[in-house]
């Protein structure tokens, strides 16, 4: 799949499953990015490069993408780890 395809694809699933638009970056330089800010109109989503590598760090992007946007804080990882045991 094209990597713009795929791109669009996230965006388009974290928009559908929080109700909200997002504006989505790849982060070229630093592959295991993670990051998501509220501070904006438009939440901004960070995710690292990885997610073309890796498709289990596409699919682990986009949970905590979608948590975090849901309780409007970036959520820690014992939080996490908790959501992800439960699905």
């Amino acid at each position: 799949m094209e990597d713009q395809n795929f791109v669009r694809r996230i965006q388009d699933k974290i928009e559908r499953l929080t109700g909200r638009p997002i504006e989505l970056r790849i982060d070229h330089t630093e592959g295991n990015r993670l990051q998501v800010e509220f501070d904006r109109e438009v939440p901004l989503v960070v995710i690292g490069s990885n997610i073309f590598r890796y498709s289990g760090f596409a699919r682990m992007s986009i949970e905590y993408a979608v948590a975090s946007i849901r309780k409007q804080r970036e959520i820690d990882l014992l939080e996490f780890h908790l959501l992800l045991a439960r699905n």
